[in-house]
């Protein structure tokens, strides 16, 4: 069974969100299966705050300001991380800029 975020970006329309949807399921899934669990943090964050905006429970601003963190929050942490871990960080957060705060919220 789907997840309702995985439902939300389903129903996006436009060229841009069918583009994403596959990319944004492998951020989220990767994220979560991290070794690190910063980074595993983040993913199952992201994924929350997905849930919350199909729900309707936060607006469409108040989830880009949230993926925002998520994305500032990581780009701190890297720095203090492995070499291994940290460039998984690093794909992590250029995922979120490409995918959901570029990509996805466009094409709300």
């Amino acid at each position: 069974m789907s997840a309702k975020w995985e439902e939300f970006i389903d129903n996006l329309q436009d060229e841009a969100a069918t583009l994403l949807k596959d990319d944004l399921r492998t951020l989220i899934t990767t994220a979560q299966d991290d070794s690190n669990a910063f980074v595993e943090r983040q993913g199952e964050k992201l994924e929350l705050y997905l849930n919350q905006l199909a729900d309707g429970a936060i607006t469409k601003e108040q989830f880009e300001g949230y993926v925002t963190d998520i994305r500032d929050l990581t780009k701190m942490q890297s720095r203090k991380m492995s070499v291994a871990s940290k460039a998984r960080a690093q794909r992590f957060v250029k995922g979120i800029t490409k995918l959901v705060i570029k990509g996805m919220m466009a094409a709300l």
